[in-house]
């Protein structure tokens, strides 16, 4: 209130930035919104890589039903 700095260490600007921001709206903040914006401006594809770890999974948990489904039948 009076110019000095309170006690304690002094945070920068980056770290005491959300603090500021409304609580309904965190992010972006009211200084963010009007900040340019820089690389991809469209939506991302997913890669290839994600799409074969679905397949894997797909895969692997097919296979484990399948063998269940087995197990099941011979038991009864």
């Amino acid at each position: 209130m009076n110019g000095e700095r309170p006690p304690g260490p002094h945070l920068p600007e980056t770290l005491t930035r959300l603090l500021r921001a409304p609580k309904n709206a965190i992010w972006p903040t009211p200084e963010d919104r009007n900040r340019l914006r820089l690389g991809r401006q469209r939506p991302r594809q997913p890669s290839r890589a994600i799409l074969g770890v679905w397949l894997l999974a797909i895969l692997y948990n097919l296979v484990g039903f399948a063998i269940l489904a087995t197990l099941w039948r011979t038991m009864h």
